[in-house]
């Protein structure tokens, strides 16, 4: 796709202002190839070192929200690109996500707008597409990681999101949610409704969905998420980022199991000071079956795998703090980590590298590239964030 990089032009609409006061369809009605040989060894693959993916993918992507039994679920997806039109980009609000209890300690005119790369229930793109499912982390909510979510589906693939109630924003704040459920129940239900969704003639994502795997991916308390997900029969391919596991946790056997035979590639902020980079090496080397592991100098736990550290133009910590809201210093911690410059990366920087290795390696376990591309620690040349990348098993 020529052209300047949607995510290069997108702004938070009003940030400043706010803070101030305070492939295409041919290709894709081809059937999908089978899946490729396992085995290839990903540095000696012809296109080993070609970072393809930094950029968006052949779709436009469109964006529709489902509601599940006590919560929803997002979804990105292929959008047909003849029919965006004049459609204006998606919007969300982190307002939206705060219990109504904070309603009279938040000025009125305090609710920046994020604007993301995606359009809302524009028609879908002809073809059948992965299912890949993420998950947030705490604290968070399901729109947390737009800016990874939509480069995913631009390049071929169906992102889904539901909200982990349990550990999400409202519940940090004082409102849990009724009947709490695990996180693997959840995300189960979600998997059903965007399969239900596929299979309703006439609607929206109808045959859009190649469900036959599934490729979790998460953030923080997410990527525990994506970890326990591995044990589906559907998922042999996971993806946590800035999320390790403890050398305590696996002395004391209290470590999530790590079946064997599937792949993990764990990606790491080298400044992370939530989930520390020892952790996830760790978790790394608790890995029984093919493994990667991608560290980002200037990652730290927000910056590069959420859109937090942009939202109000500043991130939804300096925003509380902005508004006076009565917040735990802890909760603050969590939602800055990252957002400071120096020593971190600004956000920009490393969506790109970071997108580079989702969509690198779901194209490749979904069979759409035969061989690995941009998997090989040849990659790092043009990755100048990349800097401890660990392809063998």
């Amino acid at each position: 796709m020529s052209g300047p990089s949607r995510r290069a032009v997108r702004r938070p609409v009003l940030a400043g202002a706010l803070l101030g006061t305070l492939f295409l369809v041919a290709a894709a009605c081809a059937p999908m190839p089978p899946p490729p040989a396992t085995g290839l060894d990903p540095n000696t693959a012809p296109q080993a070192g070609v970072a393809a993916y930094t950029g968006d993918g052949p779709y436009e992507v469109g964006v529709t929200t489902l509601q599940l039994s006590d919560r929803k679920v997002e979804i990105w997806y292929p959008a047909d690109n003849a029919q965006v039109g004049s459609t204006p980009k998606d919007v969300y609000f982190i307002r939206s996500f705060i219990p109504p209890t904070f309603d009279p300690l938040i000025p009125p005119g305090v609710n920046p707008p994020y604007e993301t790369n995606a359009y809302r229930d524009v028609p879908a793109a002809a073809g059948s597409f992965p299912l890949t499912i993420f998950s947030h982390g705490a604290a968070g909510f399901r729109l947390t990681t737009t800016e990874l979510t939509t480069h995913v589906a631009s390049w071929g693939f169906i992102v889904i999101s539901p909200d982990y109630l349990e550990r999400g924003l409202a519940n940090a704040l004082g409102s849990p949610p009724a009947t709490p459920r695990s996180d693997t129940l959840v995300a189960g239900e979600a998997i059903d409704a965007v399969k239900a969704a596929s299979a309703t003639p006439g609607g929206l994502l109808d045959g859009r969905v190649n469900s036959t795997k599934v490729y979790p991916w998460g953030h923080s308390a997410g990527g525990g998420t994506t970890l326990r997900l591995l044990q589906r029969p559907d998922v042999d391919t996971g993806i946590p980022m800035a999320a390790g596991i403890s050398p305590i946790a696996i002395a004391q056997g209290s470590a999530t199991p790590l079946p064997a035979g599937k792949n993990i590639t764990w990606l790491a902020g080298r400044q992370d000071g939530i989930a520390a980079v020892d952790n996830v090496r760790t978790g790394y080397d608790y890995t029984p079956g093919e493994k990667k592991i991608v560290e980002f100098e200037g990652g730290g736990h927000n910056n590069g795998f959420t859109d937090l550290c942009e939202i109000g133009g500043g991130g939804v910590a300096a925003l509380a703090v902005a508004t006076g809201l009565p917040v735990p210093e802890a909760l603050l911690n969590l939602g800055n980590d990252g957002c400071v410059s120096p020593p971190f990366a600004d956000s920009p920087v490393l969506w790109p590298q970071i997108g580079h290795f989702l969509v690198a390696e779901f194209r490749y376990r979904a069979g759409i590239d035969a061989q690995p591309v941009g998997l090989g620690d040849q990659v790092t040349a043009s990755l100048p964030n990349v800097i401890r990348y660990s392809p063998a098993p």
